[in-house]
């Protein structure tokens, strides 16, 4: 017969244990449960100075910190990875520390804290990198919330029309492009758009996004002065909130 495969060392398969658990907690939504497994295997992979793997529950940690409405404890998880100069944590690490950071801090209207971590994800970012679609989207949120609508306008709609940005992008994008219509006044292009948005992301199942979509539709509605419709999609938007408070299906990194 083979031999049986060499044990792991205790702490390597411990590690491994709790993040798995960390994981499934966090895809069920129970995030305190998440947060402590992720804590426990972050201990664990420090002790075997696994950079990489530290690196990634560190985000995971900010992620269930900022999903439990603590956003400064989220921010300073980013910045123990952002903030480190000895090389241990992988570039990959550092950019998505950067762009996570740079969306929290927009979520926050902290625009030139933005801006600074928006930069950094974009100097970090090789040519080709996978979030590129994900940090032009934050720009163009960017620029409508400095009240360049124009701009925003033009960059959401590139990304909205790249199948290569993924469908997910592709709707926060068309999210966007709704919103800045929707400040120049365009209120039936910033309907349509919302409803596109609407379309894949309930195809995509985001219930965060639903809510997002319906409101953004509500409020278009309001002012072309259609205000039953307004009052269907109001009422169905706060509907998705309310569910969603209880439910938070989240993917880790």
């Amino acid at each position: 017969g083979s031999a049986p495969a060499p044990r792991l060392p205790q702490a390597l398969e411990q590690a491994r244990a709790a993040d798995k658990d960390a994981r499934r907690a966090l895809r069920d939504g129970q995030l305190q449960r998440a947060q402590q497994g992720f804590a426990r295997a972050l201990a664990l992979q420090q002790s075997l100075d696994d950079g990489a793997g530290a690196a990634t529950t560190i985000i995971n940690l900010a992620t269930v910190t900022h999903q439990l409405n603590n956003n400064e404890a989220a921010l300073a998880w980013l910045d123990r990875i952002l903030t480190e100069k000895s090389g241990v944590y992988p570039q990959e690490s550092q950019l998505i520390a950067a762009f996570r950071k740079g969306v929290i801090l927009v979520n926050l209207s902290r625009l030139s804290e933005a801006e600074s971590a928006l930069l950094l994800a974009e100097k970090l970012c090789e040519k080709k990198c996978p979030l590129r679609f994900g940090m032009d989207v934050l720009r163009a949120r960017l620029l409508l919330l400095k009240g360049d609508a124009e701009g925003a306008l033009t960059l959401a709609q590139a990304v909205s029309t790249e199948s290569a940005a993924g469908k997910e992008e592709q709707a926060n994008a068309l999210r966007v492009v709704a919103a800045a219509e929707e400040s120049l006044a365009r209120y039936e292009e910033a309907l349509q758009h919302f409803k596109a948005a609407l379309g894949i992301d309930k195809a995509l199942g985001l219930s965060a996004r639903i809510g997002d979509d319906l409101g953004g539709m509500a409020r278009v509605l309001t002012r072309l002065g259609r205000d039953r419709d307004a009052e269907e999609y109001s009422r169905r938007a706060w509907l998705v909130k309310e569910s969603q408070r209880h439910t938070m299906p989240l993917s880790p990194e």
